[in-house]
């Protein structure tokens, strides 16, 4: 029988500090993954054109080189982004590479293999990278399953390759690919700070978790253990997409980056154009219902409506881009509607000239 006189409180996530920050490095990786990784070519704005022009525009050592490296494990350059940050200076892509040069060649490799996450930290986390580097198989396995950091077949290939060509093979096709595709292809700096500079100037008095779901537009963040700082890095190239990746005590989310608020021409507003994308579905009009009774995870969800994963993970981001949802992150994820649904009728009388 439970003691009447100890009374049992939940305790209060960690706190966090969070910040706007921009640089070409962060998006390189990102258009990084996006050309290496086999997601839906039309689920990016950037649509197919974009995927054509930069396998048109790569050399043929760039997709030796990749191919030698990640294969088609395009969410693997998420766990570099941390590096970005860590190189410092103006988060280009001149500053990442040569941060890459002066890193030692373990640390590139336990980078690419997740040891960089929160959760390898602790002291038998370092232990068990230091295992999984020295080429036990079941420290492999281990470091895969606890991280979450992927195929243990690809850290096994990685690791057996040696961390210094892995280094060389980092270096090469982060210099190729910005080279060939990002720098011609991905002129999008000064947009990027415009972004940071808008927001930063509208956030100055919100706290932490009001500046992470105002720059996100829905995402909810309470705190998790050994997290005490989230980044917040505005993306062109991957919208409507948000990317989430961890590295040491940092979260670095990248959120898509605000388009101009100018419609020329008398074209609609693009958030208009978006809230009604969203609701001309009807798997997204049932997902919305579901929502509406509390928020769900995404298993959850599957169950409800009958769908893959997959399926579902493509309607949500189309649900949260419109500002319809939002998704909770931190130690556990779900999704709910956001507070104060849009007033269709106001925001189409608006356009139409009859507000």
């Amino acid at each position: 029988m439970a003691n009447p006189h100890l009374r049992q409180t939940a305790s209060a996530p960690p706190p966090f500090s969070a910040s706007l920050k921009w640089g070409t490095g962060y998006e390189a990786l990102l258009a990084l993954s996006m050309f290496t990784g086999d997601e839906r070519q039309d689920s990016y704005d950037v649509g197919k054109a974009w995927f054509v022009k930069a396998r048109a525009a790569a050399s043929p050592q760039l997709v030796k080189a990749l191919r030698a490296l990640l294969g088609t494990d395009g969410p693997r350059w998420f766990l570099m982004l941390g590096m970005v940050h860590e190189a410092g200076g103006a988060h280009d892509v001149a500053r990442l590479l040569s941060h890459l040069r002066g890193s030692r060649p373990d640390d590139v490799l336990t980078a690419l293999i997740g040891g960089r996450l929160p959760a390898l930290r602790t002291g038998d986390g370092r232990s068990l990278v230091k295992s999984a580097l020295a080429g036990d198989s079941k420290g492999q396995l281990a470091l895969a399953e606890r991280s979450h950091a992927g195929s243990p077949a690809l850290i096994r290939r990685l690791i057996q390759r040696g961390a210094t060509e892995v280094k060389q093979l980092t270096l090469e096709v982060i210099d190729r690919f910005n080279h060939d595709v990002f720098s011609p292809m991905v002129d999008n700096a000064a947009a990027l700070e415009a972004d940071v500079k808008i927001k930063a100037k509208a956030a100055r008095r919100m706290s932490a978790h009001q500046l992470v779901d105002f720059a996100t537009g829905g995402i909810t963040y309470e705190g998790e253990a050994g997290i005490d700082r989230v980044l917040l890095v505005p993306s062109i190239v991957t919208r409507p997409w948000i990317t989430i990746s961890d590295w040491d005590s940092t979260k670095v989310i990248c959120y898509r980056a605000a388009r101009s608020a100018e419609a020329a021409g008398g074209e609609p507003d693009r958030d208009l154009v978006l809230v009604y994308r969203a609701l001309g579905d009807e798997t997204r009009l049932r997902l919305l219902r579901e929502l509406a009774a509390g928020d769900r995870r995404l298993a959850e969800l599957t169950q409800a409506l009958g769908l893959s994963k997959s399926t579902l993970h493509g309607h949500l981001a189309v649900l949260r881009t419109a500002g319809l949802i939002r998704l909770s992150i931190g130690a556990d994820k779900k999704y709910g509607l956001r507070p104060g649904l849009p007033d269709l009728n106001r925001i189409l009388a608006e356009y139409i000239g009859r507000a």
